[in-house]
């Protein structure tokens, strides 16, 4: 009986869902009927950033994470990061590689490397689903330098809202270990590194073709999602929500003590353009979305206490809340990807390194 209520509650969520998103495309074609101007500029406006900074970007990352897994990277990974990912979050130390490349290069090539380890073989399914729940995060050349310089013109808050944004990420990892509880048996075992290093000469042309065919879907949620938002009202709750590189800035703007807090809740929550996204990368090898949605809430409600603890623990005052000239320069230089790749990659490993020395501390067994 309680089975039959669920699924009927399902179905009812379902078609008022499609209703819904009905709704949603019916205002839309209305809004292009009566007042195209405002849709066919952020259209252009959003080909320009596909063009300019979405395509450059992501498109290298998502063939290096084809290319790791078919080289047997991952293989190497695991045998070395075992100590650290399995007793953190449950994971195989080529789960490594999908947090890595999610800090690296943001949304959303962590889901992306997720799929790709889960398709050759490196990882389970749910242990690929584990990895959706945190390792699919905001690079630190976005938060610092495009949130931090540019939105709140303070570098200071910028590392404050990326400091959080990790560490939120971490912890939410570890509470999704328990996720579906210990890992499938049926493991598909990955190909050896040899058999790996032949199949990757000869799956070049086929991991290119998956990457553009990946790259032209996410610019394609990028243009539509910035045409839905050019009909919206700027609502700083609303639109963060929808659409996070916009959303942010309408939403620094609103002065408040709570602004920094729902930056970083937001922030961590990515938006719907970028779920979609995800959802478009990993609906194709069956992962389920909810450990996504589900993990990207726990981390959004972790970064923005993080946040606020933050700034009552080391408030920025006037003076400081400026913009840094020096730190501004850095990060909108040309070696302002590899320093923000740095500091990503020191903060990440300091923050493992820590963790896993208190597990090893907790799990040492006394002696009489």
């Amino acid at each position: 009986m309680n089975r039959y209520k669920t699924k009927r509650i399902f179905l009812i969520m379902q078609r008022f869902l499609k209703i819904l998103f009905s709704g949603f495309v019916l205002y839309l074609v209305s809004f292009l009927v009566v007042s195209p101007e405002p849709c066919l500029a952020a259209a252009r406006e959003s080909l320009s950033l596909c063009a300019q900074t979405v395509i450059p970007v992501l498109f290298p990352f998502f063939v290096c994470s084809g290319l790791l897994s078919a080289l047997g990277f991952s293989s190497l990974c695991s045998h070395f990061l075992s100590p650290i990912m399995r007793p953190l979050f449950n994971l195989p130390g080529s789960g490594a590689i999908t947090f890595f490349m999610g800090i690296l290069s943001g949304y959303p090539v962590g889901a992306a490397t997720a799929a790709s380890l889960y398709s050759s073989g490196h990882c389970t399914k749910t242990e690929a689903e584990r990895m959706l729940a945190f390792c699919n995060n905001s690079g630190s050349l976005f938060v610092i330098g495009v949130v931090g310089c540019s939105y709140l013109e303070s570098p200071l808050l910028g590392r404050y809202l990326y400091i959080s944004h990790i560490i939120a990420a971490v912890l939410t990892g570890i509470l999704f270990r328990f996720y579906k509880g210990t890992s499938e048996n049926n493991r598909t075992l990955p190909p050896s590194a040899d058999t790996n290093k032949k199949a990757a000469l000869f799956s070049l042309g086929s991991i290119i073709d998956s990457s553009v065919f990946s790259i032209l879907k996410v610019c394609g949620f990028v243009i539509f999602f910035a045409v839905f938002t050019s009909t919206l009202p700027r609502n700083p709750f609303l639109y963060p929500l929808v659409e996070i590189v916009g959303g942010l800035k309408v939403l620094a703007e609103l002065e408040s003590r709570l602004t920094l807090p729902l930056i970083s809740f937001f922030l961590a929550l990515s938006g719907v353009s970028v779920m979609f996204q995800v959802s478009a990368i990993t609906a194709p090898h069956g992962l389920s979305l909810k450990p996504y949605i589900l993990g990207k809430l726990c981390q959004g409600l972790i970064s923005s206490g993080l946040t606020y603890l933050l700034l009552k623990a080391f408030p920025v005052t006037t003076e400081t809340f400026h913009t840094d000239t020096f730190v501004t320069e850095i990060f909108t230089s040309p070696f302002g990807a590899a320093l923000s790749s740095l500091v990503s990659i020191i903060l990440a490993v300091a923050v493992l390194l820590f963790l896993s020395v208190m597990v090893s501390f907790l799990r040492r067994k006394p002696r009489l």
